[in-house]
């Protein structure tokens, strides 16, 4: 399709491809780390104010990612020449602000080691990468940064049948099911066993989409100290989480056929979890191929990793009918745990998703849950309990979708914007695009143009992939054309 983005490069420290992330340009913020300045700046985001001085809403800005623990107490903060840099100020604007929130408490100067957050009464947190302000109501031009689906329009259509089944239901149900409604449960475990992974439902944790279950798998089995390799890039919202739950994320280069089995051999000894998206991979759209997703469970086997394989693209290939498939067919199942929603399938306001792995753990991440909601909404429930049999016919209209607006998409991006390259998803909601450039500064810039894009270092542990980008495929309107169109501008002024 077009040309073929270069493998990311070999570690020359000698480490086996996978440094522990280059100063600047290092994993999210994390108590007691170093946040890079790259990092920092795709917190800040648009943070200029018009009729501000810049010293003044650099300063504002960063107090507010102290405030809210985006940068929590302890966080080493980056030199100011390099954040100067980063931000495309002069140094002494960071000189300013630095000095006075040293003055209002936020941060304090440890001479001879650098600048660190003092931190202030907000309970300690972790970056978030400016992830979910994708979400927010801030009016853009285009935002770029998420790959949401519009809602299919099943989920209306069996708002009824909820009521039916609410009417239905035990008046002595108190609706509280920290590991899931257990009807649904039981199909989804049918649903595991029919595609050859016997299960019960006593193996499966619903929960409140797939990115609280990797909230509860980073959280319930790493921590402080423990080693979990993943691929680089890899899914934003596991970095984050993994980063937040205090592990050392380390990864491992992840190309157009998959992880490199080699580099992740030399990574595995002490690693105690291995995070994939074989069945289709997010941020690239790659499908893992049978023959590499069994040689990547007998590697996982022979070094004692508990597996976490990620499959919530997995109902969005484009060139199969059937979800893809990721390695239940091929690893131990008591050392797997998949993932998997249905709210890339239906909607993202349909907030489902689900654990499948060994009783002991489903039941250990279920406990932790318990502190958190006591159990998702029951409606919700039923209404994926009523949507899971029309999922095929879901799949099929998601895949024409997909397919009809990939090609106007890849044909706009050709049309203006022809010097970025990528490889043709095997499926997904985006494109993993090499744009020849600085992403980080495009983004930065397109920023306060009212476009929101995502640049390479936001999926990588160690602030890689700075010439990408991730685009959606799909995009309202003509909001992608308008964008790509201020894109193509400044293209031409290389």
């Amino acid at each position: 399709m077009s040309a073929t983005p270069p493998e990311p490069p070999a570690d020359p420290e000698g480490s086996g491809g996978v440094p522990e992330g280059p100063a600047g340009h290092g994993p999210p913020a994390t108590p007691g780390g170093r946040a890079g300045a790259g990092t920092v700046s795709r917190l800040l985001g648009d943070w200029r104010s018009e009729g501000v001085a810049v010293h003044v809403a650099l300063r504002d800005a960063l107090a507010e990612l102290i405030d809210g623990a985006y940068l929590p107490a302890g966080q080493r903060m980056p030199g100011q020449r390099e954040l100067a840099a980063a931000l495309g100020v002069a140094r002494g604007t960071v000189v300013r602000a630095y000095a006075e929130l040293t003055e209002a408490g936020r941060l304090v100067a440890r001479h001879g080691s650098g600048t660190y957050v003092r931190g202030t009464a907000a309970a300690a947190g972790r970056a978030g990468e400016g992830r979910l302000r994708s979400f927010d109501d801030r009016p853009v031009v285009a935002d770029l940064s998420s790959g949401a689906l519009p809602r299919s329009p099943l989920v209306a259509d069996v708002m009824p049948d909820v009521g039916r089944l609410l009417a239905e239901g035990s008046p002595d149900d108190t609706g509280y099911h920290p590991a899931g409604l257990p009807a649904l449960r039981s199909a989804l475990a049918d649903r595991f066993t029919a595609r050859g992974l016997p299960t019960r439902e006593d193996q499966i944790l619903v929960t409140a989409g797939s990115q609280q279950a990797v909230w509860l798998v980073a959280t319930a089995l790493t921590g402080p100290g423990t080693l979990a390799l993943v691929e680089d890039p890899s899914y934003r919202g596991a970095l984050e989480a993994l980063a937040g739950a205090g592990a050392r994320v380390r990864g491992v280069p992840f190309g157009p056929s998959g992880l490199d089995l080699g580099l992740l051999e030399a990574a595995a000894p002490g690693a105690r979890l291995l995070y994939v998206q074989s069945a289709l991979h997010n941020p690239t759209g790659v499908h893992t191929s049978g023959e590499r997703r069994q040689e990547l469970a007998a590697l996982a086997d022979r070094h004692g990793l508990l597996l976490v394989d990620d499959q919530s693209q997995a109902e969005l290939g484009w060139f199969r009918s059937e979800p893809l498939h990721g390695l239940e067919r091929y690893a131990d199942p008591e050392r797997l745990l998949v993932l998997g929603t249905l709210s890339k399938l239906f909607w993202g306001g349909l907030r489902i998703g689900w654990v499948r792995g060994p009783r002991e753990l489903v039941g250990r991440l279920a406990e932790l849950r318990r502190g958190i909601d006591l159990g998702g909404p029951v409606a919700e429930q039923l209404a994926a309990l009523v949507l899971l049999p029309h999922a095929a016919r879901e799949r099929e209209r998601r895949r024409a979708f997909l397919a009809t607006q990939y090609e106007e998409t890849a044909a706009l991006l050709h049309r203006l914007l022809p010097a970025w390259t990528w490889h043709t998803p095997a499926g997904g909601s985006g494109l993993w695009a090499d744009t020849g450039g600085e992403a980080v500064a495009l983004a930065r810039r397109a920023l306060a143009r009212g476009i929101r894009l995502t640049p390479g270092p936001a999926f990588s542990p160690h602030g890689g992939h700075r010439g990408h980008v991730r685009l959606p495929v799909w995009q309202e309107g003509s909001r992608f054309a308008e964008a790509a169109g201020i894109l193509a501008e400044w293209e031409g002024e290389k």
